[in-house]
């Protein structure tokens, strides 16, 4: 299953950081229980086991396993004993107020309006009875609520980043099946009513009627190639394929390096014919022996060159490439031919990129948990004032709003414009004060380091954020206790926040990449469609056109003969109709025998004679060898002077071999056509393989397909 691994990573990172989050919330909790052990022991023990208990039960929204202790406990059932937990954590055992976050986020998860708010007011009224201290009661009341609304949002972003990776084929198959659609519409329309007029004109059985039917034809196939060209637009794959191959026919070594982003729109038809151009020139000057084909993008532009050691002159590649200057220049694009420093000639076409697509609007998930985190910094903006000495308001205030406001625009975009300075700027506001205001400013130090965590590569970030956590600490001052207990808040701020912002770039990381599947996977559909109609339109309408300039030579001298053409056309123009269907629809499965059977009588029908060496071809073989016998008989057609021919099959139990070859080998050197290369890309896909070029003064090709 292709997608199981990256659904894996999607969902062991959320899970990890919803962890991560839930265990440093609770780490706190835990220490100071491990520290009542000595004079406490059963306290102690009790308050560490309760607050271990709290992380698993909220790690039950997102692990499957942790769901598995319970599996038939409804989630109220999970929530009440998570309150229970945590009433027992608090009021006999003692612990801090602060640990009732823990359930607090499953109450906000499980959406019970009513719930928190009075589940915090308790709270409120137990910490005040116990402490009698409104400052400290508002401080511990506004922790519970920040480790609430951070666990709430962390969670919920976890869920969703894996729903939305889940849902990346289901967008993609969408993408298609919306592709296939807007095909259907298109192609029914522009080349159906062709099909239709050309059996409509062969149904009349009359001779008279072979002018407009030849016409209609090459309409329609004209149609034909051009909706194919357009398809193929998006993508240089199908020519660098054929390009490869005529190259490896011609005896001169290919080297293909891709480096563009596709799809490339209307651009990518004018880049197939300089390519296509060049390539040719190449061959037909015949003395290259090595041709590099490398595509890239530079400045907005996507860039092809074709460098070959073959042509001695500049002057003689730009008479061959004449012409395409005009189209390259006619997109807003350039073309150069001239001679490398090494001698080589290069051909050099530059056309605009595709845009790249306007960035969608964050989902109300994303939205809602940034908003989340947003509340949580004025909450901790209000935390901090109330802490800060009144004499230093000034100082505090100003700082802690700039703080925030730089880690508002942080944290809205993925990849701030000058974010070592937004990083600068937060390292000052958040360090420099520290001497005055003390472990009441720590919460900005931990910010601070989930900014570094974030900005540089993970090792990196984790060294520097550590230093950050540290060095906070050493600045509160107050010996080793307080500086531990500061760096220990401050690594925990940091964990918190990171977990939210990385869940956040992680999502959009998932959206971007389920966009990018879309868009592949239209690629790969328009493709698939143009070469169909390359493949099985073009040819079945190169046959009607040659049947019907037949009947017209024969309609004075044999009409009876001449109506048999009509009628085979008939019958070609239905299969057609039929075929078109199927581009629009799945990859065609067609019969081998018939396909075979309507090669040598179109071969025939051209006076080439066929000599046909048929066994048997399993039908999985069948339906592609059907498409390459098709390549195969038209290339035959239209790129040979062709007077005899021979189609052979053969099979050896695991895999089926094809071989068309024909005599019509001109100079010496026959290209393929630009099919070759479409065929090539599908025969690898399935484990199969095609050749073609002269042999032994006979242009032969051969194709391999696994039995199965």
């Amino acid at each position: 299953m292709e997608g199981a691994p990256g659904r894996d990573r999607a969902s062991r990172l959320s899970h990890a950081l919803v962890v991560a989050v839930a265990a440093a919330v609770a780490s706190v909790h835990v220490l100071k229980g491990l520290a009542r052990v000595p004079a406490e022991p059963g306290a102690g023990l009790a308050v560490a086991a309760a607050c271990l208990t709290l992380v698993v039960a909220q790690l039950r929204h997102t692990s499957p396993a942790v769901r598995r202790i319970a599996p038939k406990a409804p989630p109220v059932a999970w929530t009440a004993a998570e309150l229970a937990v945590g009433w027992l954590a608090v009021v006999p055992l003692g612990a801090s107020i602060a640990v009732l976050c823990l359930p607090a986020a499953s109450l906000l998860l499980e959406r019970r309006r009513v719930s928190p708010a009075l589940f915090g007011g308790c709270a409120v009224l137990v910490e005040l009875a116990r402490s009698g201290s409104v400052r400290d009661t508002a401080d511990l009341a506004l922790i519970v609520a920040i480790g609430g609304i951070m666990l709430y949002a962390v969670t919920t972003l976890a869920l969703f980043a894996t729903r939305v990776h889940a849902a990346r084929l289901t967008l993609a198959a969408s993408a298609v099946t919306a592709e296939r659609l807007r095909l259907a519409s298109s192609l029914q329309a522009e080349l159906s009513a062709g099909l239709r007029e050309v059996r409509g004109l062969a149904g009349r059985d009359d001779p008279a009627v072979l002018d407009p039917l030849i016409a209609a034809a090459r309409r329609t196939l004209a149609a034909t190639r051009a909706t194919a060209a357009e398809l193929r637009s998006l993508s240089l794959a199908p020519e660098a394929a054929s390009a490869r191959a005529l190259l490896t026919a011609a005896g001169i070594t290919a080297d293909l390096r891709v480096g563009h982003a596709e799809p490339l729109g209307p651009a990518g038809t004018v880049l197939a014919a300089v390519l296509r151009e060049a390539v040719t020139a190449v061959v037909r000057v015949g003395d290259a022996r090595r041709c590099e084909i490398v595509t890239g993008e530079r400045a907005g532009q996507v860039v092809l060159r074709v460098v070959s050691d073959g042509v001695p002159t500049a002057a003689l590649g730009a008479d061959l490439l004449d012409g395409l200057a005009d189209r390259v220049r006619a997109v807003g694009g350039r073309l150069t031919a001239g001679l490398e420093p090494d001698g080589r000639f290069a051909v050099e076409a530059a056309v605009g990129a595709t845009p790249a697509p306007t960035a969608s609007a964050d989902p109300p998930e994303l939205r809602t948990a940034l908003g989340l985190y947003f509340l949580v910094l004025g909450t901790f903006w209000v935390k901090a004032v109330l802490l800060v000495p009144v004499a230093l308001l000034w100082l505090g205030v100003p700082c802690l709003l700039a703080f925030c406001a730089l880690q508002i625009r942080f944290a809205t975009q993925d990849s701030p414009r000058h974010a070592r300075l937004v990083l600068l700027a937060s390292a000052a506001f958040a360090l420099v004060p520290l001497p005055w205001f003390g472990r009441n400013w720590i919460g900005t130090v931990g910010i601070l380091a989930c900014s570094v965590l974030i900005a540089l590569p993970l090792r990196a970030g984790a060294a520097l954020a550590a230093a950050v956590v540290v060095a906070g600490g050493v600045i509160t001052g107050g010996g080793p206790a307080p500086t531990l207990l500061a760096a220990v808040d401050a690594l925990i701020t940091c964990v918190v926040v990171y977990g939210v912002l990385r869940l956040v770039r992680l999502v959009r990381e998932l959206q971007r990449a389920g966009a990018g599947l879309a868009r592949a996977a239209v690629v790969t559909e328009r493709l698939r469609a143009a070469r169909d109609l390359h493949d099985l339109l073009g040819h079945g309408l190169t046959a009607i056109l040659l049947k019907a300039e037949l009947a017209r030579r024969l309609a004075d001298q044999d009409a009876g003969r001449a109506r048999a053409e009509l009628r085979d056309i008939v019958r070609l123009a239905e299969r057609g109709e039929s075929e078109l269907r199927t581009v629009v629809s799945d990859s065609p499965r067609l019969s081998f025998a018939a396909e075979l059977a309507s090669a040598a009588a179109v071969l025939e029908a051209a006076a080439i004679t066929v000599e046909v060496d048929d066994g048997p071809v399993p039908a999985a073989a069948g339906a592609v060898l059907s498409v390459v016998l098709r390549e195969a008989v038209t290339n035959i057609l239209r790129h040979s002077s062709a007077r005899y021919a021979r189609i052979a099959t053969s099979t050896d139990g695991t895999s089926v071999r094809l071989e068309v070859e024909n005599d019509g080998v001109a100079d010496g050197v026959s290209a393929p056509g630009s099919g070759v290369g479409g065929l090539t890309v599908r025969l690898t896909a399935i484990g199969g393989s095609l050749v073609a070029g002269p042999d032994d003064g006979w242009y032969l090709l051969r194709a391999e397909v696994p039995a199965g």
